[in-house]
């Protein structure tokens, strides 16, 4: 009977560990789910070129967006409402409600996808060229004597060139060789506008007033000579600040237009850095 009882014991208490060990398998919390679709979505979102989403007709904004991110059921409100490239690259989540999408998590979802092509948007816009400019120029006024511009004419394979480039997120430019240099090398540099501190057009007369040529200097600190971690605390403040480099010079006829462009992308840059 003891062995019987000590059987049945085991027996029992094993059922009942079989029991526990599923109960507690069902009650399990899900620590994990599937990421790969909702990764795929958000790479496809990134990859629109938001200049090519702009041009969308009503019928390529559902063909070409919302039937990607599974969002078909919402094409007839699209369709009805006209929503163009454009558009959708205004829309909110309030207008999300006034089409008709009554879920929250599809407006969730929605949002965050348009977001990040958004953010791409306001990227390409930055990086998007608003002026360039080769220097120097062939022209007397921008020169610094008539045997340079002579020797500029004649022989422009030997006259070593710059390229300008400015974008809204800075200035670009690039120091090239003359061509009959094979051993010289290009350096690119770039002035990004939140270490800008000035810019200055000048006017100047060249060649017994016979010349007018404008001239812009640009002011900015060099964000390389600000001090590591390690500067000693005692040095004055003015050590630890960014040191300013040389103006930059543009000696270009559009020097005036590019004055213009160079500072609204700066009162932009610091408006975004804010």
């Amino acid at each position: 009977l003891q062995l019987l009882s000590i059987h049945l014991g085991a027996v029992v208490f094993f059922g009942s560990g079989k029991s526990i060990m599923a109960s507690n398998a069902q009650n399990a919390p899900i620590t994990t789910q599937p990421t790969t679709r909702r990764k795929e979505l958000e790479k496809f979102a990134s990859d629109l070129d938001p200049n090519t989403v702009v041009e969308w007709t009503v019928d390529e904004v559902v063909d070409k967006y919302l039937v990607p991110i599974d969002m078909e059921f919402m094409a007839k409100a699209f369709r009805e409402n006209h929503i163009t490239g454009a558009a959708l690259l205004s829309m909110t989540e309030d207008h999300m409600k006034e089409l008709g999408c009554a879920v929250l998590g599809d407006r969730i979802s929605f949002m965050n996808y348009l977001d990040l092509l958004k953010r791409h948007k306001r990227e390409a816009d930055r990086s998007k060229s608003l002026w360039s400019g080769i220097t120097p120029v062939k022209s007397c006024a921008y020169h610094d004597h008539c045997g340079r511009f002579m020797f500029h004419v004649l022989c422009p394979c030997c006259v070593p060139l710059t390229e300008w480039r400015i974008t809204g997120q800075g200035i670009r430019y690039r120091k090239n060789p003359a061509m009959l240099n094979c051993c010289g090398a290009a350096e690119t540099e770039f002035i990004d506008f939140r270490f800008m501190k000035d810019i200055e057009l000048q006017k100047q007369a060249r060649f017994c007033c016979c010349c007018i040529g404008y001239h812009l200097r640009i002011y900015a600190d060099d964000k390389d000579t600000v001090a590591g971690p390690n500067t000693n605390a005692s040095h004055d403040k003015a050590a630890l600040a960014p040191l300013e480099r040389e103006p930059l010079t543009i000696f270009h006829p559009d020097a005036p237009k590019a004055e213009a462009i160079i500072r609204n992308a700066w009162a932009d840059a610091h408006l975004v850095a804010n």
